[in-house]
């Protein structure tokens, strides 16, 4: 019957080309949507993998230097380094930090005099130390950190053997405090296995990092190796904020040398030593600058890693990043509000 007349062949072949261009756009649509969460997520995964750490940076600067208010008068016993808080700057390259940090809370004092040269440490309550820890021992004008090899009882400590000869000698009186801490070092590597940047961090800051560099004038035999802290952290710059005008108040400014933090611009060097400061280090800012682990599609030379206080910009690649900053006033040196 005429009623009943279906459709052509022509129309039918006109009707799938154009239900075929439809399901071809929603695909488009699915498929761009879906990348687009997976590079959202694969960035925030790696902003969140490297805020974890930059707080535990940032906790380690507010304890650095625990009951000694000049940071400089620290000295590390086994590694023979002088300094609760230390960098390595490089302009071309990220920066190293080194801390001395009270850690775990764990206070006593000493039950007898000790000299910085003793190989014994007697304290009042050593229930909560244990062989392998770190102690730092001060009278509030000096600090020495010092190793736990063992224990004989519970409140004497048998030491590990001092290193080199610039060791300063200092004695301290019954009732001076003594706190677990730690030396570490926090410096940038990359995961052998995968070729991924990474944040590192060296336990008791005698070992070999994994950039190839020696951390400290004697290196133990049984140090400690670095251990990961995030995947995909690509740059850490530091920066002292020293206060030269005594005024509380760290300034900021664009060139080189016109404010009161150093290095952020190039042309600015930290002194050589740690005492040459021309004023109070008040605070210390840190920045990461952390990678997603995959490049985005079709994405050529469309991002690069950001210039950071006085490290230049990177080359453009396609990778995705998140820049993470803190500044942190220093607990212990007694200028912090």
């Amino acid at each position: 019957m005429r009623g009943q007349r279906g459709f052509t062949l022509v129309e039918l072949m006109i009707s799938l080309v154009l239900f075929s261009f439809a399901v071809a756009g929603v695909l488009a649509i699915a498929v761009s949507l879906t990348q687009g969460f997976r590079e959202q997520r694969q960035a925030v995964a790696t902003e969140t993998s490297a805020r974890v750490p930059l707080d535990f940076i940032a906790d380690a600067i507010r304890q650095a230097s625990p009951a000694v208010s000049d940071f400089t008068k620290v000295q590390d016993s086994v590694t023979g380094s002088i300094g609760a808080i230390s960098m390595t700057n490089n302009t071309t390259a990220p920066d190293r930090l080194d801390l001395i940090y009270a850690s775990g809370g764990v206070v006593t004092s000493a039950a007898v005099a000790y000299n910085s040269f003793d190989t014994t440490m007697t304290v009042v309550d050593g229930s909560q130390l244990a062989a392998g820890d770190y102690v730092l021992i001060s009278n509030l004008n000096y600090g020495h950190l010092v190793k736990i090899d063992s224990k004989s009882g519970v409140n004497t400590l048998n030491l590990a053997p001092m290193c080199g000869t610039n060791q300063v000698a200092q004695t301290y009186p019954i009732g001076s405090l003594v706190i677990r801490a730690q030396h570490a070092t926090f410096s940038i590597g990359v995961d052998l296995q995968d070729s991924v940047p990474t944040l590192m961090m060296d336990p008791d800051s005698d070992g070999k990092e994994w950039d190839g560099v020696t951390d400290a004038p004697c290196k133990n035999s049984a140090s400690a190796p670095a251990e990961p802290l995030a995947e995909g952290v690509e740059d850490l710059q530091v920066a002292f904020g020293i206060d030269s005008g005594t005024d509380g108040v760290l300034e900021l400014g664009a060139g080189a040398n016109d404010d009161e933090w150093i290095p952020n611009v190039s042309g600015e060097t930290l002194p050589v030593t740690l005492g040459a400061f021309t004023g109070t280090m008040r605070a210390v800012r840190v920045t990461l600058i952390a990678r997603a682990e995959q490049q985005l599609i079709g994405a050529v030379n469309l991002f690069g890693r950001p210039a950071a206080e006085d490290h230049a910009a990177g080359s453009a690649d396609a990778f995705r990043r998140r820049v993470l900053r803190t500044i942190v006033e220093i607990r212990n040196t007694g200028v912090s509000p």
